[in-house]
């Protein structure tokens, strides 16, 4: 357990950032940025969809559309290189950081449990857990 709760903390900046970057225009400039021959890497196919039905306004004709799991980033180089560069829409990458988040935590979380014995110090860092859940959205 991360008992100053730094990883909450994090996890919330993090969250209020992407909250308030929406509907800034991210979207447009990525479109207005990529040419044919590049890549875009997306989290899930909807949005990869979405993006897709735009690229003729831009006059994009050959865009490659990969999606990918933020959470085993490793397997995107299973596509190999491309002839542009490889853009990672916003939520690709959101999701990519929240993901890294969580697993710095789960990392503290299991080092300390390893590491411990047993008494009276598991049972107050437990009700420290309960008291930072409660600071999570």
């Amino acid at each position: 357990m991360d008992f100053f709760g730094i990883g909450v903390a994090v996890k919330s900046v993090v969250s209020v950032y992407f909250l308030s970057a929406r509907r800034t225009g991210r979207t447009v400039s990525m479109l207005e940025s990529i040419k044919d021959g590049d890549r875009i890497i997306f989290a899930n196919s909807k949005e990869a969809d979405r993006i897709k039905k735009l690229f003729h306004e831009y006059d994009l004709t050959d865009i490659e559309c990969i999606v990918a799991d933020p959470k085993t980033p490793e397997r995107l180089l299973e596509h190999g290189t491309n002839q542009g560069r490889t853009i990672f829409d916003h939520s690709w990458v959101e999701e990519y950081y929240l993901h890294s988040i969580k697993r710095c935590e789960a990392g503290i979380d299991y080092f300390q449990r390893e590491m411990s014995g047993y008494g009276e110090p598991h049972r107050e860092t437990k009700r420290k857990a309960i008291e930072l859940a409660r600071w999570q959205f």
